[in-house]
Formats: C-alpha cells, sequence, structure tokens
C-alpha cells in the first residue's frame, strides 16, 4: 500500500512539474523572440512593432491581449514590453494563475 501512495505522489509531482516547466519553456521562447524582434527591428514604427509583437505570440501560440502590449523608442533604443497569464494546472483539477511579465530591450545602431 505505501508503495501505491508513494508511486501517486511521484506521478502527482511530474504532472506540476511537466506543465510548469511547458509553461516556462513557452514563456522563455516568447521571450527569445521579443528580444530579437526589439534587436533587429530596424526602422519600425512602434505600432508595427506591436503588430509584430502580436504575430509572434499567435505564432507561439500564447493568449496576449493587444492592450498588454507595449513598444516604444528612445533616441537607439527599442523597448518591448509584454504581460500574459496562463492557467497552470499543477494538480489534476487544481490550476495555478501565474503572470509572465517579458521585457525585451535592444540598443540599435544607426536607427533615428
Amino acid at each position: 500500500m505505501k508503495s501505491i501512495i508513494k508511486l501517486i505522489i511521484a506521478a502527482l509531482v511530474i504532472h506540476g512539474t511537466w506543465r510548469a516547466g511547458a509553461a516556462y519553456w513557452q514563456y522563455h521562447q516568447f521571450k527569445d523572440e521579443l528580444q530579437q524582434l526589439a534587436q533587429f527591428s530596424g526602422n519600425r514604427s512602434e505600432n508595427e512593432l506591436v503588430g509584430r509583437v502580436g504575430e509572434v505570440a499567435n505564432r507561439l501560440q500564447v493568449r496576449l491581449e493587444p492592450q498588454r502590449i507595449a513598444a516604444r523608442r528612445e533616441d537607439n533604443r527599442t523597448f518591448i514590453d509584454a504581460s500574459y497569464d496562463v492557467r497552470i494546472e499543477l494538480l489534476p483539477r487544481y490550476y495555478y494563475p501565474w503572470t509572465f511579465d517579458v521585457h525585451a530591450e535592444a540598443f540599435t545602431i544607426g536607427v533615428k
């Protein structure tokens, strides 16, 4: 009986770790894409950057609301901020709300 309980507990821990790990992996992919977008933004306007962030989010299946995206330029720097929420199933039928805040900043040479 002890072995069955230990196996159930181990399965629950593995399940929660897998779900949280998948969400965290998605966050890192999204953050990397936004960093590249900021770095290679060229002469794109702030509105174009916001649109591109939405495209990246759709491609990576990140549920991102447009009002939670901000892009701005200051001199030769580009800043992109985005925030999204994910419900992670840590245990069967127990969901944990996790907010991911992404910040990308890059220095771009030759952009005015």
